[in-house]
Order: C-alpha cells, then sequence, then structure tokens
C-alpha cells in the first residue's frame, strides 16, 4: 500500500507537485505503447501472457484484501466470544450468590419489619438484626438488577455473534468464488506458457529472445530516466540511497539461485541482478524509501514494479504475482509493494532484483545486509 499520499510528498507547492505527477504517468504510459508497439513473433502469444498475468495479479490482490478482511471479521468474531464466555461466568457466580443470599434470608426466616420488632426482647439483638435484615434485602436486590442487566447485555452479545457470523459466512463465500476466479486466471496461463514452450524451442530462439527481453528493458530504464527528470526524488531528512550501500534488507527472504554476473541458461548472456527463489505470495519490500517509477507487466520480466530513489539510482522487482503499488506512490523502506510470484513465463515463484545507478547494472548484493 502507499505509505504517503502525493499531497504529503515532500514538496511545499501541492498543485505543482500534482502537475508534475500526472505527467509522469503521462509519460510513462506513453513509454508503454511505443515498447508495446516492439513486436516479435511471438507478440500474439506474448500478448495473451500478459492478459493472463495481470489477471492473476488483479485477482490475487482482490483475494489478499478477502482475506484481510476475513481475518478481521474473525478477530472481532473471537473478541465476542470471549465476552460472552466471561459473562456467562458471571452470571453463574451472581447466581451462586444470590442464591446464597435467599437461603441466608429464609434462615432469618420472613418476617416483617413489625413482627421483627415485637418478637425481640433485647432491643441490642433486635437492631442487629434489623440492619442485617436491611442489609440483605440491599444486596439482594442489587444482585437481581445486576444479573438482569448481564441477561440483558448477553442477548446483545448473541445477536451480535449471530450477524458476525452470516458476515464470516459471506465472506468465506466470496473468498472461495475468488480462489475458483483465480485457479481459472491460472490454468489460462498455464496453456498460453505451453503455445509460448512450443514456439521457443531452439537454444537460438531462447537466446535472442532474452536479447530481445533485456533490450526492451534497457529502453524502458532510459525512458524513465527521462520521464523522471522533472520529478526529482526529495529526500528531505532521509538517508541518501548511496549511504544506506551494505544495510540494505533483501526485498524477500529466500534462497539466490542466480548471482549478479553468472551465466544464463540461454546462453551467452549474463545475469544483471540476483534471483531470489522464495515462497509463493511472500511479501516483496522495497529496499529504501523513493518514488514508484513504473508498476506493470514487462515482456520477458512479468509484473515488475521500478523504484526511483534518487541521485541515479533505481531498484527493479520482477517475475512478481501481484502488484500493490502504482506509479508516482511515495514509499518508505520496508514497504510492501507486490508478492512473488511466476509472471513473465517463470517456472517457479521467484523475485527477480537489481539495483542500477545512471542506468548501469550493479550487483546487488553488494547493497544489501545478509544473514
Amino acid at each position: 500500500m502507499v505509505s504517503m499520499p502525493v499531497s504529503a510528498a515532500p514538496d511545499s507547492d501541492t498543485s505543482l507537485q500534482l502537475q508534475k505527477l500526472h505527467k509522469l504517468r503521462t509519460n510513462v504510459e506513453q513509454l508503454q505503447r511505443t515498447l508495446e508497439k516492439d513486436k516479435d513473433r511471438y507478440s500474439t502469444v506474448r500478448t495473451k501472457l500478459r492478459k493472463a498475468e495481470k489477471a492473476v495479479g488483479r485477482v490475487v490482490r482482490k483475494l489478499g484484501a478477502v482475506n484481510r478482511q476475513l481475518k478481521t471479521q474473525q478477530k472481532k468474531m473471537n473478541a465476542l466470544h470471549k465476552q460472552r464466555g466471561k459473562l456467562k461466568a458471571d452470571l453463574v457466580q451472581q447466581r451462586r450468590v444470590l442464591a446464597s443470599q435467599i437461603r441466608t434470608a429464609h434462615a432469618i426466616g420472613r418476617q416483617e419489619y413489625m413482627k421483627l420488632l415485637l418478637n425481640q426482647k433485647d432491643p441490642s439483638v433486635m437492631g442487629r438484626t434489623l440492619v442485617q435484615y436491611d442489609y440483605l434485602n440491599r444486596t439482594r436486590t442489587e444482585n437481581i438488577t445486576v444479573i438482569q442487566e448481564d441477561v440483558a447485555r448477553l442477548a446483545d452479545l448473541e445477536q451480535a455473534i449471530s450477524l458476525q457470523t452470516t458476515k464470516l459466512q459471506l465472506t468465506r463465500d466470496k473468498r472461495l468464488a475468488q480462489k475458483r476466479q483465480l485457479d481459472q486466471r491460472r490454468k489460462e496461463r498455464s496453456k498460453i506458457l505451453k503455445v509460448l514452450d512450443r514456439q521457443i524451442k531452439t537454444g537460438k530462439q531462447k537466446l535472442n529472445q532474452a536479447k530481445a527481453d533485456i533490450k526492451q528493458l534497457e529502453d524502458l530504464m532510459r525512458g524513465l530516466r527521462r520521464a523522471l527528470a522533472d520529478v526529482p526524488i526529495d529526500a528531505g531528512q532521509r538517508k541518501s540511497f548511496r549511504s544506506q550501500k551494505g544495510r540494505m534488507r533483501l526485498p524477500v527472504k529466500g534462497r539466490i539461485t542466480s548471482s549478479y554476473g553468472s551465466k544464463r541458461n540461454d546462453g551467452g548472456l549474463r545475469w544483471q541482478g540476483v534471483m531470489i527463489r522464495a515462497k509463493q505470495g511472500s511479501e516483496v519490500r522495497t529496499v529504501s524509501h523513493g518514488r514508484v517509477a513504473f508498476a506493470d507487466w514487462l515482456r520477458g520480466f512479468g509484473l515488475m514494479v521500478i523504484v526511483d530513489h534518487g541521485d541515479g539510482y533505481m531498484s527493479l522487482y520482477g517475475h512478481n504475482d501481484s502488484l500493490f503499488v502504482e506509479t508516482g506512490d511515495w514509499l518508505e523502506p520496508g514497504e510492501v509493494i507486490a508478492s512473488v510470484g511466476t509472471s513473465g513465463g517463470r517456472k517457479r515463484p521467484s523475485l527477480y532484483f537489481e539495483i542500477r545507478h545512471n542506468g548501469k547494472p550493479a550487483n546487488p548484493l553488494r547493497w544489501v545486509r545478509r544473514n
């Protein structure tokens, strides 16, 4: 989610900031349209893949919202049950006390004040008896009132629990529908990938495709640097990206399966970032504060977020399952921006992570602190 609305961004002139944000989004949209014109022989299938993976991302985001709603509702239900249990226990105790008071009153005798007065020979005994009689009556009346109030509260709680039960069931039904829709979208994506795999068989085809994907990323990065020129990051009191080198955290917990500079399986090319194997749906967090420069699907990288950190530094997060931010959003360090997935044609859930300075890739592992 967005940590800071645009109106709260570090710029004293809100109107000017909004104009810059609008220009940034317009420029990025134009850049995306330009990149989409870069057709290849597999463009039809890749267009279907893009639509399928973006559809999966939307459903995942909706499902996440439903799950959070369900968690909140379940927490409220648990609290209601806890209140009901305590109230019932209090009622049992209060009824025991009332029963004891009734037995005590019976032992004293059901005598009116005048009878008590006439029956007592010793004035001191009579006084104590009257005081005790009044005390028992008042206490018994107070306990009866408390019991009546608690019974009414219990009825209200039962009604609230019934209403909450209905809400929970509706939310569970909604979650089930979203899961079915997600399964359907993933099946559609799987079929498209099989078609794409049949089209791209040889090592040469894979190499050419990988080169085309990297070129498109390079074109995107150049375009973003131009688009961001008029919307600089105002660091304010925050630490500069450069000053945090070696102290930032990896964007996701997982195992690094491809290191920076190592050879790729598609032949001849080397990794410009790192691939981190992680659990499907794991939270992806930005490594530092900044502004979202790109949040969309890109060929070869799937659903990707690019964050501008200022001073020419950018971080890239690819192959996500779903995106939770939009172009122009301000981010704080460690803010969740996406979830780990397989978009872009990956077979296993992983996060592709890059750091660039003035468009040139740098080894991300030199910038982060690893346990």
